[in-house]
């Protein structure tokens, strides 16, 4: 599959998405670059271009000006096409940033891997801050790196929250004390690790108001309507919310959509939502549910979705939509 996970390594529990080979946790930037299938380079090579005229005077390719192909020196695989400016993130300065971020003490190295055959590295370490919403109910703080190798995406740095009883991942919808929530870097530049260290130094802070949202969340009370349509259906079908008849047909079991009545099923009977039902925060964890454990058909495509695609937005949007519904 497209989004296949290729590679990848753990330290501690088993992820949410069940994947990769377990390693120590005090691994070495070296070893878990072996464990995680991440031990190789992209090298920049000229490109080239076959002439049309295949007689054998004519075989040598034709120089492609101002573009390069990076490919992976262990397979040979291009990567990216680019030009003169762009530069790639190399696995292991991806591993290395996580590690000394580790190293200071503010943190465990959780998992790292490659997603789509290379094309996006990524390293997750543990924040040693938690809170409870309500007893009982943890929400544990991570940092996330994505380093894509690709052209026109860029390396992100941000921080991301795991409720403990059903693994539901939720990255920060919330601007930090500085106004970001992550640090975003292009490929037209070296990457630059004292920036990044710079924004996720107010990690602490951005969880601080995660928790804060999702005490808010906690105590706004919400009917399965009011759900469906003041927040699933803007976020999800929002066709439908200038159509009454329609809006009222999503509403019936015969005319849910079937991704509605999944994500309903999820805010319904998820791990730890009984204990929260009727509230906005088991809408919100409903569809973190569904998003990183039922949507898709692979549990890798799903981790790549609701890290960094489609459902991480979904994600935010109906966080955003509760928080305003709460005030």
């Amino acid at each position: 599959m497209a989004h296949e996970v290729e590679t990848m390594a753990y330290a501690n529990a088993v992820p949410w998405h069940g994947l990769g080979a377990r390693v120590d946790q005090d691994v070495s930037v070296q070893e878990m670059l072996e464990a995680a299938g991440l031990n190789w380079e992209l090298k920049q090579v000229p490109l080239q271009v076959a002439p049309s005229d295949r007689t054998p005077e004519a075989m040598v390719g034709l120089p492609v000006l101002e573009r390069s192909a990076w490919v992976r020196d262990t397979d040979n695989k291009v990567m990216a096409v680019a030009g003169p400016s762009w530069r790639p993130l190399q696995p292991a300065k991806t591993i290395e940033f996580m590690r000394n971020y580790v190293a200071s003490g503010n943190a465990t190295l959780e998992t790292a891997g490659s997603l789509r055959g290379g094309k996006l590295v990524w390293g997750l370490a543990k924040l040693n801050h938690n809170f409870e919403v309500r007893a009982g109910d943890h929400v544990n703080g991570y940092l996330l790196i994505t380093s894509p190798n690709e052209v026109g995406k860029a390396i992100t740095v941000r921080t991301t929250t795991v409720r403990v009883v059903c693994a539901n991942t939720m990255a920060m919808a919330m601007a930090g004390v500085n106004g970001e929530t992550h640090y975003r870097q292009t490929h037209m530049s070296d990457f630059n690790e004292e920036a990044a260290k710079a924004v996720v130094g107010n990690a602490h802070e951005q969880l601080a108001q995660a928790e804060r949202n999702a005490k808010i969340l906690d105590k706004l009370k919400l009917s399965a309507s009011d759900a469906i349509t003041k927040v699933l259906a803007p976020v999800f079908f929002p066709s439908t919310l200038n159509d009454k008849e329609l809006m009222e047909e999503i509403q019936t079991p015969e005319g849910m959509p079937k991704r509605l009545l999944e994500i309903m099923a999820s805010v319904e009977s998820s791990p730890g939502n009984a204990e929260i039902a009727g509230t906005g925060w088991a809408v919100l964890n409903g569809v973190t549910h569904w998003a990183d454990h039922v949507y898709g058909r692979s549990a890798a495509s799903r981790m790549d979705r609701a890290w960094m695609g489609d459902n991480a937005r979904h994600k935010l949007a109906v966080e955003q939509k509760l928080l305003e519904l709460a005030s």
